[in-house]
This record gives structure tokens, C-alpha cells and sequence, in this order.
């Protein structure tokens, strides 16, 4: 039975849209095939029992029913569904917190000591709850250099390895420093995005960073610097952890961009799985 919460149910049934009796858009042959995908039958009696059958109902019975994993995943990717074709729903985050909750909600299992990694002097467990999630710090005038990193991660994330995020997931009205500080505070793993902007950047370089570096020494986090431009980093704070790509060369001095990133994308997944 899953452990969704009075108040999680409620944000999960507005971003279904499950008040009229359905689910997003979906027709009764396509949320079956939705469910088979899972190797689920939400047609069968367990998921009838006690009401009239709609779309909604079901995915009631099976939120109670089924175990924190298993509701995550789908969760998950019903959000990813539902952003296909009507991108930036006021819930969207929010459900994606709550599909991360379920899935990371297994015991962690921890590696014998041999198997930990130790830089500078910072014990770091090997993550073993799955999504992973990764937030990136960059500067807005190298979002284009970010986004061609975040789309080397996109197959893990659907393979269910890690989530991403960045602050132009934040929806319209909603307040955009708490909402960052939570997701910095929670992340697994902090990307920071090296740059002149980044550097100048007094969010990134005095909040951002100052809480990453926080964390990377509390040991709560895994932060990787990633070298987009050439820039005077290392001798920064920073300038302590092991960065990405190879030798620190930045993505821009790489004669093909493309393997520049996705040796980024390589070098972050080693690092986390």
C-alpha cells in the first residue's frame, strides 16, 4: 500500500484532472495500455471493487493499493506524459516530488567501507536510492551550454536513473527562491555550471555554490563542477573538487561539442551509480 499522504492524493487528483471521473486525456483502451506497460492490469476486479469503474476511481484503487515503488514510477511517468501536451502545470512539481518520495522511499542499502569514496577528507556513501536527483546551478547566459549536458541525461532519466532539475522548471506564479532552496537542499547531487557568468553571478557563486559546498562537506551531496568556459575556477572554493570533462577543459575549447557533453553526462553517472 502506498504511503501517499491526504494533501499528496489531493495535488496528484488536480494534476490528473481527476475530477469528472477521468485521467488527462486518456480513453479506456489507451490508460489500459498505459498500465500494461507496468505489467499492471487496471482492469482487473481488485481495482473495480466498491465504485462505478471510471478512469479516476481506478487510479484511486491503485494509489491505495499498490506499493510506494511501483505508484512512483507511474507517477512519474504520467507527469512526463501529461508535460507532452500541456507543458507547465501549476502541480507539476509538486508531483514529481511526491513520484521522487515513492521511489527513493526503500531502504538505502550502504556500501562496506571499501566501497566509499573519500576526497578531501569528505566520506561520500555510494547512492543507491533510485531516482537519483540532480539539480544544476548555471548562470542564464549559458543555459544553451547546459541544455546540451541535461540532454545527454535525458535516457537516464527515463530509464528511471535520475531526475533533473533547473529553474526553468519553476511554474508561473510560484516562488521561485523557496522553490529553489528546497531543490538545492534536497538534491542527491549538484551540478555546478563553471563559467565568467557563473563566477560574477552572486546567486549562483555566493548562494548556490555556498550551499552546495555546504553539503559536499556534510557529505549529503555529491557536487561536480562542470567547466563550460574558460574561467579562473579553480582558484575558487570550487577549485577542491574533481571536475567534468576530462582535465577540466572546457566544453567550448573541445573541437566537438557533442563529445564534450556527453563525456560530461559519462563522467556524472559514474560518479552517482
Amino acid at each position: 500500500m502506498a504511503s501517499v499522504k491526504f494533501r499528496e492524493k489531493n495535488l496528484i487528483e488536480e494534476f490528473l484532472e481527476m475530477g469528472g471521473g477521468y485521467v488527462l486525456n486518456f480513453s479506456d483502451r489507451t490508460f489500459s495500455d498505459f498500465f500494461r506497460e507496468f505489467d499492471v492490469d487496471i482492469n482487473e476486479a481488485t481495482y473495480m471493487e466498491g465504485h462505478s469503474g471510471s478512469k479516476a476511481n481506478r487510479m484511486r484503487s491503485f494509489l491505495e493499493r499498490e506499493p510506494d515503488r511501483l505508484v512512483g514510477k507511474v507517477l512519474q511517468e504520467l507527469v512526463e506524459y501529461a508535460e507532452t501536451y500541456r507543458p507547465g502545470h501549476q502541480r507539476v512539481e509538486d508531483c514529481r516530488s511526491i513520484a521522487t518520495r515513492l521511489q527513493a522511499s526503500l531502504p538505502v542499502s550502504i556500501k562496506p567501507q571499501s566501497a566509499l569514496n573519500v576526497q578531501q577528507g569528505v566520506t561520500h556513501k555510494r547512492i543507491t536510492a533510485r531516482p537519483i536527483e540532480i539539480f544544476f546551478s548555471y548562470a542564464h547566459e549559458d543555459e544553451a551550454l547546459m541544455n546540451e549536458i541535461r540532454l545527454q541525461l535525458v535516457v537516464r532519466e527515463r530509464l528511471g536513473e535520475i531526475v533533473k532539475w533547473h529553474d526553468r522548471m519553476i511554474p508561473a506564479g510560484d516562488e521561485w527562491r523557496t522553490l529553489i532552496d528546497n531543490r538545492i537542499e534536497g538534491a542527491q547531487v549538484i551540478l555546478l555550471f563553471m563559467s565568467p557568468h557563473f563566477l560574477a553571478s552572486r546567486y549562483c557563486y555566493e548562494i548556490e555554490g555556498q550551499i552546495a559546498l555546504r553539503r559536499h562537506r556534510d557529505g549529503t551531496a555529491r557536487v561536480i563542477p562542470v567547466v563550460l568556459r574558460a574561467c579562473d575556477w579553480t582558484i575558487t572554493p570550487f577549485g577542491e573538487l574533481q571536475a567534468l570533462p576530462r582535465d577540466g577543459k572546457p566544453i567550448t575549447q573541445w573541437p566537438d561539442r557533442d563529445q564534450a557533453s556527453l563525456d560530461i553526462a559519462r563522467g556524472i553517472m559514474e560518479c552517482i551509480l
